[in-house]
């Protein structure tokens, strides 16, 4: 199974953190993935990080049968056909995702509950706090200083 979240940057629009785990059909980590996207709203961060988890599984598990599990039902329902991509901006995004589970072979797109996404939500929020800090300690080196 590989679950996904993705979170947009509030403070810094135009950057999303995404979460990608890999998981046995019973739960059990395998593997974990966070990383900094390119994303404006949060349908952009959920597609990117379905991108994400979808690269991430055609690097590591090629061959193996995928479900991949998003708490965002719209992006769910757009990658198994039943609502259109009516945004421009998420077109080349669903051409992406669409593409690499082309690659993977057959891809169940499963929506479920946010509670659910706990991990990968909490690994979206993890990676965009990595940011902050840099950010902070990268003031820190231009001589602004670090404030608390």
């Amino acid at each position: 199974m590989l679950l996904v979240d993705g979170t947009p940057r509030a403070e810094r629009p135009g950057i999303a953190g995404v979460g990608v785990v890999v998981c046995t059909p019973r739960g059990q980590v395998l593997a974990w993935h966070t990383a900094e996207a390119p994303a404006q709203t949060s349908m952009e961060a959920e597609y990117q990080a379905v991108i994400a988890g979808l690269a991430f599984f055609l690097r590591h598990y090629a061959g193996a049968q995928v479900r991949c599990l998003s708490d965002s039902r719209v992006v769910i329902e757009q990658l198994n056909g039943r609502y259109a991509v009516r945004a421009a901006r998420l077109k080349p995004l669903h051409a992406q995702a669409a593409a690499l589970a082309r690659q993977l072979g057959q891809v169940a797109f499963l929506a479920i509950p946010r509670d659910l996404n706990g991990l990968a939500d909490a690994l979206a929020g993890l990676q965009l706090a990595q940011t902050r800090v840099v950010d902070l300690l990268d003031r820190d080196d231009e001589g602004e200083g670090v404030k608390g």
